[in-house]
């Protein structure tokens, strides 16, 4: 399976801000891709309908039906398990598992986008955190850290809970997630880690050089 894994430093990070922007760029390079956010919470419901956003988003940007992007819907606002607990369901990291394999893309050239839960060691199943899905796919990250005070800290821990699982982290967005943003940390970052960093403005379009990192 070809493509990589998104997760963050934390939770509301900017990670479906920047799948969308990359979406975008993809487009723009005409290079095939296809989101999977198998599993949302937190979801939004007028007329007693549970309809999850972000991945609404990501269909209507990728023109794909929903039901190929995302299975598991949940109304709380909290961490999968925990909002399956609220509604007397259970969810298993196998069945996210099954779900990605069955919808990935079937083109071996196209560029899956997963999209796990909150920050790297946030639980996505009973009993299991997104890097436990990052070790099962196996497939090289993509960090998105928020650019903010504390931030350097997150990301380094972050950076050393991948690598002590033996993956690989392909890049790291620094995300702008409001106008002002008055602690610029990128410079700072750069000081701690070789692992190529990229800005994304609070409502900019993403750098166009992220395409040479898709190999």
């Amino acid at each position: 399976m070809k493509g990589f894994l998104v997760t963050g430093t934390d939770t509301d990070v900017g990670k479906t801000w920047f799948m969308l922007k990359f979406g975008e760029l993809l487009i723009k390079n005409k290079t095939e891709f296809h989101f999977l956010k198998p599993v949302e919470s937190g979801c939004v419901e007028p007329n007693n309908e549970i309809i999850p956003k972000d991945a609404t988003k990501f269909s209507i940007l990728e023109n794909a039906p929903l039901d190929k992007i995302c299975k598991y819907m949940f109304k709380a606002y909290a961490s999968p398990p925990k909002a399956a607990e609220m509604e007397n369901r259970n969810i298993e990291l196998e069945d996210i598992i099954s779900f990605i394999r069955d919808n990935k893309s079937k083109n071996s050239n196209c560029i899956n986008l997963v999209e796990g839960c909150g920050g790297f060691f946030s639980p996505i199943a009973k009993n299991k955190l997104t890097s436990d899905l990052a070790t099962e796919l196996k497939l090289p990250i993509i960090l998105v850290v928020k650019n903010t005070l504390g931030c350097i800290n997150h990301t380094l821990l972050s950076i050393e809970a991948i690598k002590n699982l033996d993956l690989k982290i392909k890049f790291i967005i620094l995300n702008d997630i409001k106008k002002e943003t008055p602690l610029d940390n990128y410079a700072e970052l750069s000081n701690y880690t070789d692992i190529p960093i990229f800005r994304l403005g609070y409502n900019e379009e993403i750098d166009s050089n992220l395409i040479k990192y898709l190999t």
